[in-house]
């Protein structure tokens, strides 16, 4: 039985027997890009493209360095302008409706845009809910401006005559 010579990277893992080399890409000791080599071959090749070991290889988890912790590549993230969007409509809604609910629409506008050109971002859903309550906001701060301002001036008027 011929013993393969197993690295990571620059690391060499060992000297093993093709059975414990397709038990360990099953359970994850060694990963299909480990690259092996053995007396009879030319150059090293990725344990992968070994025939006596196609399908033997488990769950694709990349190996785990010491000290490293490991990152997900594939990590979303949640566009910063529809959260902002959000806060500020809903503190425009309950107090100081235009000087929040403008700014948190125009955020919400934004980030809408720049949602549709990066699909990799989130927020779709903040950013609409930033939309509409910030149109409700800056909507009932102009009906009560108008209504008790309106109010207020007719009975001063009144209270004059």
């Amino acid at each position: 039985m011929a013993m393969i010579h197993v690295n990571r990277g620059a690391t060499s893992l060992g000297v093993f027997s093709e059975e414990e080399i397709r038990e360990g890409l099953r359970t994850g000791r060694f990963a299909p890009t480990d690259i092996g080599w053995r007396e009879g071959m030319a150059t090293w090749q990725p344990l992968s493209q070994f025939t006596e070991f196609a399908g033997a290889a488990g769950p694709a988890v990349p190996p785990v360095q010491p000290g490293v912790a490991p990152t997900s590549e594939s990590a979303v993230r949640t566009e910063p302008l529809a959260i902002w969007s959000f806060v500020l409509s809903l503190l425009g809604l309950v107090c100081c409706g235009f000087i929040l609910g403008i700014p948190g629409v125009i955020c919400g506008h934004l980030a809408l845009s720049k949602l549709q050109k990066e699909p990799q971002l989130q927020g779709k859903g903040l950013a609409t809910a930033g939309l509409v309550i910030g149109y409700v906001a800056i909507a009932f701060w102009v009906i009560y401006v108008v209504f008790f301002g309106g109010f207020s001036l007719l009975q001063s008027i009144t209270h004059q005559s």
